[in-house]
């Protein structure tokens, strides 16, 4: 996990140094707010269309990155900038977009103190994923373990479900936790 812990202080430094705006999400952003399995990597969303500004940051400081044109992979950090799910025909967009901006905390993780997604957003994102043992995933767990230990604002849930395209389906799942929007 050290590994992990000085690239994610590189990329926290070059992405904070550019002014632009990211967020830790999925299973590390789950671990922060609640759910402390271990981690293995960790995951980060910046704006839509700024994956080629990041490689050229990480290039730029000598580091060697994969881009595959919709994911950067680079020691156990995994950046993206849109994460659409596509099920049943219908499209569940999950940008950084402005409200999940103006919703980002800092945070410290690993000795880094990096901007967090909040944790309506990861709840939204984990409980619309769905994805339990079977497929070797965390989602339903991450999901659980958030709304135990954190305090929701349920007004900024119910849009982030909205944002999702996922309001009617994410309201049954949230009520299987306990939580009513």
């Amino acid at each position: 996990m050290s590994l992990i812990a000085g690239n994610l202080a590189v990329v926290q430094r070059l992405l904070d140094g550019s002014a632009l705006p990211w967020g830790v999400f999925a299973g590390a952003a789950a671990h922060l707010y609640g759910n402390r399995r271990p981690l293995q990597d960790v995951d980060l969303l910046v704006p839509k269309g700024q994956l080629s500004a990041v490689v050229q940051l990480l290039q730029g400081s000598g580091k060697a990155v994969q881009f595959d044109g919709q994911r950067i992979l680079w020691r156990g950090i995994k950046l993206f900038d849109d994460l659409t799910l596509r099920r049943e025909g219908r499209a569940h967009p999950l940008l950084l977009d402005a409200p999940m901006q103006a919703h980002l905390r800092r945070m410290p993780l690993l000795g880094a103190v990096v901007g967090v997604v909040a944790p309506e957003d990861v709840v939204a994102h984990k409980l619309l994923l769905g994805r339990g043992a079977a497929e070797g995933k965390h989602d339903d767990e991450d999901a659980a373990g958030v709304v135990r230990r954190q305090q929701l604002d349920l007004a900024y849930l119910l849009e982030r479900a909205r944002l999702l395209n996922a309001e009617s389906g994410l309201r049954d799942r949230l009520a299987g936790l306990g939580v009513v929007i």
